[in-house]
C-alpha cells in the first residue's frame, strides 16, 4: 500500500485515543487546537483527521460545538490477524472482479434485452439500493448461473466481519455519490449499446473501489 498522509496517520492516532481512552457514545472530543497539541500535528491535518472519522461514522462534528464520539471505543477494537486477512481478502476479490466485470459488461451491451438494461437502469433509481444489487443485475444479465455464483461468492468475501461500528466507503455520503455517477455512466453506456465505454466506465469504477477502500484500510484496520 501507499505510504500514509499526515491526516490518515493522525486519524490513526486519534481513533487510538478514542480506544484507549474509554471515549463512549456522547462524549465529546477536545477541541481542535487541543487536538493540534496532543498529536503534534497542524489544523489541517487535525480538521482531515476529523474529516475521515466522520466519514467512517466515528464522531460527528457540529459547527460551533465541536466533534462527539458516535460508538463506544470498545465497539472498534478487532483482532489483528482477522482484519488483516479481510484486507487481503477484499483487494483479491476486487482484483479478479476488475479481470472479468468489464468484459461482462461489454459483452450484454451487444446481447442483453432491452428490457434487462432497463432493468440495470432500474437498480440506480431504487431507494437505498447497494452496489452489489446493480452489478449483480449485470451478471444475470449474461444468464450464466456459473457466473452469478461466482459474482455471489466475491461478493460475499467482500463483507466485513469485522469492524462493525464503522461505516464502509459505499454508505459514505461523499463516496456513494460518486459511486451512483459511475454506475449512471455504465447504465447509460449500456442503453446506448457502446460496449467500448461500457468497458471503460466499469474498469474505472472498479479500480475506484479498490483504491478507496485501500485508504480505508490504511486508517481503519
Amino acid at each position: 500500500m501507499e505510504k500514509q498522509t499526515l491526516g490518515e496517520i493522525a486519524a490513526q492516532k486519534l481513533l487510538g485515543m478514542i480506544q484507549d481512552k474509554g471515549y463512549t457514545a456522547g462524549d465529546k472530543l477536545p477541541t481542535e487546537a487541543e487536538l493540534v497539541e496532543r498529536l503534534g500535528v497542524g489544523r489541517n491535518t487535525v480538521r482531515e483527521a476529523l474529516r475521515l472519522l466522520n466519514e467512517a461514522g466515528v464522531i460527528e462534528t457540529h459547527k460551533g460545538k465541536g466533534s462527539f464520539v458516535v460508538v463506544d471505543g470498545s465497539e472498534l477494537e478487532s483482532g489483528e490477524e482477522e482484519t488483516e486477512a479481510y484486507n487481503e481478502q477484499f483487494i483479491n476479490s476486487t482484483n479478479a472482479r476488475i479481470l472479468l466485470e468489464p468484459s461482462v459488461v461489454k459483452e450484454i451491451a451487444v446481447t442483453a434485452t432491452d428490457e434487462e438494461l432497463k432493468a440495470i437502469a432500474g437498480c440506480i433509481g431504487s431507494k437505498g439500493y447497494e452496489d452489489g444489487e446493480f452489478h449483480r443485475s449485470i451478471i444475470a444479465a449474461t444468464h450464466n448461473p456459473v457466473l452469478l455464483q461466482w459474482f455471489d461468492q466475491l461478493n460475499s468475501m467482500e463483507t466485513s466481519p469485522a469492524i462493525r461500528s464503522l461505516v464502509p466507503p459505499v454508505r459514505q455520503k461523499s463516496v456513494a455519490a460518486k459511486i451512483a455517477q459511475q454506475h449512471q455512466d455504465i447504465s447509460d453506456a449500456l442503453m446506448a449499446r457502446n460496449g467500448e465505454f461500457a468497458y471503460f466506465y466499469m474498469k474505472e469504477h472498479l479500480v475506484f473501489i479498490r483504491d478507496t477502500y485501500q485508504e480505508y484500510f490504511k486508517v481503519f484496520y
